[in-house]
């Protein structure tokens, strides 16, 4: 029994000393509301950023539409392009310049004729990349009326034949000046990049607190002071850290050439290679893999990608994001005396962070839509958003204007941080609260050391 009421009563002190503190109070009540807002603000900015679809269906063989009076043409199965709100479809036999499609208020032309049946693959010549969800929505309306047009070719039909003319139409979206195919698998690479950037600053971010948090702890910081100035012992730890970050960064993207090279000449030796090459028509001394890449559709986009540019906005990209959270990441753990007090306060931090991730993974369907623009503009989000849309093509000033309102944002917010970190990495025993460390902030005297 006694041994039961010593557990109860190390339970009781370990639940209350926690459960007391103004950061755990702070950190509950902030937990819904963030989340809440989060939710929220994703609808809201999902429904009032997706732009409107408006298609122009070219009908050279007339195969779907049939004349009416008016000189218009309507489909010949109606329910097969249902209305709505964000995608509406027109019918003619004559495809429109692009000039034509822009006054009339078309994004997007698509022809459907007769290789169709065999190919169930379309042309979507784009003015305007369209959302995700308005692209499946087109395949799906297409795609059942091919099956129709199948069905109605076919006098006896019974249930095996009816199975075999299921159809599943895909677009091939195009750039409707250059003809150049910008698909999904670019924004697919855009996000995998972005995904890298999410994860390295976090982690290096938290580098920086953990390493704040153990030289106030074991007290090395009073030592540290006494030889350089807060400001800058603050710089020189985020700069040590984010050049460690860099460093794998960098090496990673060497090694990875590295090993593309080699296994492109170990395939260029091999066997398979020679077969390829008979199977293609072409003398084996004439290939190599960047060939064989070219030749499959899910890889040649790959060739196509200014890996000099990637790279580098990616290394620039996290540079300057990760200054700009690790000055939070920092704050926080001057602030605090232990680890465990503050998980409690990465909550006002990581809301921003995890709200990037999730707008870039909603811009995955629409990298060019007013969501993603803004996002890829906004600092707090910049540098996750803006790498999902560098593999499609940005115009260089989104990117200078980019990171210029990042690193000015990045800078601004180092100095704060650095008027924080002053004063309350010299703190032992006091929490500070929420108007003190404004208070650091905005005192003409706090950046005086």
């Amino acid at each position: 029994m006694n041994g039961l009421s010593t557990v109860l009563a190390i339970v009781r002190r370990e639940y209350l000393t926690r459960v007391r503190r103004r950061a755990f109070v702070v950190a509950t009540v902030l937990g819904p509301i963030l989340t809440v807002g989060l939710i929220a603000g994703l609808v809201l900015l999902t429904q009032s950023t997706e732009d409107p679809v408006k298609v122009w269906v070219v009908d050279h063989d007339g195969l779907i539409t049939v004349p009416t009076d008016g000189g218009q043409f309507v489909p010949t199965c109606p329910t097969c392009y249902r209305e709505r709100p964000l995608l509406t479809y027109r019918f003619g036999r004559e495809a429109k310049a692009k000039e034509a499609l822009q006054a009339e208020g078309y994004t997007c032309m698509v022809t459907f004729d007769a290789g169709l049946m065999q190919s169930e693959k379309m042309q979507l010549l784009q003015l305007s990349p369209p959302p995700g969800r308005a692209k499946r929505a087109m395949e799906r309306d297409f795609s059942e009326a091919l099956e129709r047009l199948k069905v109605r070719e076919r006098a006896d039909l019974d249930y095996d034949a009816y199975l075999s003319l299921k159809t599943d139409v895909s677009l091939v979206a195009l750039d409707i000046d250059t003809g150049e195919q910008k698909g999904e698998e670019r924004a697919l690479l855009g996000f995998m990049f972005s995904v890298f950037m999410f994860t390295f600053v976090l982690i290096y971010g938290m580098h920086v607190m953990r390493g704040v948090i153990e030289e106030k702890s074991n007290r090395i910081v009073e030592v540290v002071l006494s030889t350089v100035r807060p400001s800058q012992l603050l710089a020189g730890k985020i700069a040590g850290i984010g050049l460690v970050g860099l460093t794998q960064i960098l090496g990673w993207a060497v090694l990875s050439w590295v090993l593309f090279f080699v296994f492109g000449l170990a395939l260029d030796q091999s066997a398979w290679m020679e077969s390829w090459a008979q199977t293609q028509g072409l003398a084996p001394e004439a290939v190599d893999l960047t060939t064989v890449m070219a030749t499959q559709s899910e890889l040649a986009f790959l060739l196509d990608i200014n890996w000099a540019v990637m790279l580098t906005c990616g290394a620039l990209y996290f540079v300057l994001g990760y200054a700009l959270y690790s000055a939070f990441f920092a704050t926080i753990g001057a602030m605090v005396e232990q680890e465990s007090d503050a998980q409690y306060l990465l909550l006002p931090v990581m809301a921003p962070l995890l709200f990037s991730y999730v707008l870039a993974s909603m811009s995955l369907d629409s990298p060019e839509s007013t969501l993603a623009i803004v996002s890829s503009f906004v600092p707090f989000s910049a540098p996750i958003s803006m790498m999902v849309r560098l593999p499609m093509g940005v115009p260089w000033w989104h990117v200078v204007l980019s990171m210029t309102l990042l690193l000015v944002t990045t800078v601004a917010l180092v100095g704060l941080a650095g008027r924080v970190y002053r004063v309350a990495i010299l703190m032992y025993g006091k929490k500070p609260n929420m108007k003190e460390v404004v208070r650091w902030m905005f005192h003409p005297d706090s950046g005086a050391l």
